[in-house]
């Protein structure tokens, strides 16, 4: 074990002992001040202390840090896998908590508001019976990072305001932590990433169902599986991009995945399903090139995934999965017709080489089909979409008609047009009387 991983007293926290002995004889000489705590289902008034800075030590299961401790060990190959679901007395996490908790103060501002010395502690800690931060680790580490910088000028963080919890399991601190955190301040403080990730922790570490989920954050239950299957799309995506656990890559993509659930439930298929998540992947992957916003966007390719399906079988002629008698026996049945060549399809826009161009057609296509809808309205529609298309007919009469030009595909597209053409002489001869 190396000396930054080893148990030894720093101003990260003090080893157990310490801590308990600490506590034992500041409560044996206690002056008498409580702090009300709404804790295992009634108000209880636990005893204030005031310990040294350097005493308490931070809860590694803080809901709030989840996303960025995914992070830091996919981004750090050599940290311990284990950081922080082992030993949480360990200095080597501590630290590395202790520096995601002052990225976190920073970002909400905490540092500016107490870098005025004006600005003092007011409620205290809460702490567990064991000495580990439940509610305050954001405003410890920030005190704690102002009172090493200066001592003198922080001198009054010296000593902070704890109080300490009766012995309890981690469900009661889930609940407690909702109740002092969450309830007020999860849309202002909370990406949408680090509380989906938080759910799904409670979940299986703490075996919380989706139902209790919901009483215990004041949510629809449908509310925590859309979180919980927007963090499983955002792993997909995350993982298709060789980008696995950089949870920061995505939280500014809520509206995005939302979408992106919310519309896939729609597809008919499991291949339209696949082509369609795809597709969405490569617009978030860049957002700036997609056309409009995100939240609009990914509905688009839903509501035109047919039209986006035939151009990109255009430019990438995939073929369909063979027939596999025993597996189509297995599954129940063969595929449904839309789907043979979406699942290779996907697979084909997905890899790098193809995702920019995939891009570009996908974003044309939902720019050409909305045009159309706005066209569609107008009284002169039809001759207004048949000059369009014989103005770029002629252009690849005049420009595409050269030896380097690609001319795979190109005999169906003229098959389609000429059914199409003689669909609008039909009409025009059913009312040339009109």
């Amino acid at each position: 074990m190396t000396v930054a991983a080893t148990s030894t007293h720093s101003r990260f926290g003090r080893p157990y002992p310490a801590r308990i002995a600490e506590f034992d004889a500041l409560l044996a000489k206690h002056d008498g001040r409580t702090y009300p705590v709404e804790f295992q289902g009634a108000p209880k008034y636990l005893n204030v202390i005031r310990v040294p800075i350097d005493l308490p030590k931070y809860r590694l299961g803080n809901g709030r840090t989840v996303s960025l401790q995914e992070e830091f060990l996919a981004r750090n190959a050599t940290a311990r896998s284990d950081l922080f679901s082992g030993d949480p007395e360990l200095l080597d996490a501590q630290e590395v908590q202790h520096n995601i908790l002052v990225e976190l103060g920073d970002l909400s501002g905490l540092r500016k508001y107490f870098e005025d010395t004006r600005n003092v502690q007011e409620g205290p800690l809460v702490l567990d019976e064991r000495g580990f931060v439940i509610n305050g680790n954001r405003r410890l580490s920030t005190w704690r990072d102002l009172f090493e910088s200066d001592q003198s000028k922080y001198a009054h963080f010296r000593y902070v305001d704890v109080v300490i919890l009766p012995h309890c399991d981690e469900r009661e601190i889930d609940r407690l932590e909702a109740r002092l955190q969450i309830s007020k301040d999860i849309k202002a403080d909370y990406s949408w990433d680090t509380f989906a990730n938080m759910l799904h922790q409670k979940r299986e570490k703490d075996g919380f169902s989706n139902a209790d989920l919901a009483l215990l954050y004041d949510m629809k239950e449908s509310q925590v599986t859309e979180f919980l299957d927007m963090r499983q799309n955002a792993i997909e995506y995350l993982k298709s991009r060789g980008k696995a656990n950089m949870w920061s890559e995505v939280s500014d993509k809520d509206f995005a995945f939302r979408k992106l659930v919310g519309t896939r439930e729609k597809m008919p298929d499991i291949g339209s399903k696949a082509l369609f998540t795809e597709a969405a992947y490569v617009l978030i992957e860049r957002p700036e090139e997609a056309g409009g916003r995100l939240y609009e966007a990914i509905p688009a390719v839903g509501e035109y995934l047919d039209q986006v399906r035939e151009r990109l079988l255009t430019e990438f002629p995939v073929e369909a999965p063979k027939a596999d008698a025993d597996l189509e026996g297995l599954f129940g049945g063969a595929p449904a017709k839309g789907e043979t060549r979406d699942a290779p399809l996907a697979v084909e826009i997905q890899k790098p080489e193809n995702a920019e161009r995939a891009r570009q057609i996908i974003v044309d296509v939902i720019e050409s089909q909305k045009q159309l809808k706005r066209d569609s309205k107008q009284a002169n529609f039809l001759l207004d979409t048949c000059a369009k298309a014989n103005t770029l007919l002629a252009s690849a009469a005049k420009d595409g008609l050269r030896p380097e030009s690609q001319r795979k595909g190109v005999e169906a597209q003229l098959k389609g047009i000429e059914a199409q053409l003689a669909k609008i002489r039909s009409y025009l001869e059913q009312h040339a009387q009109d």
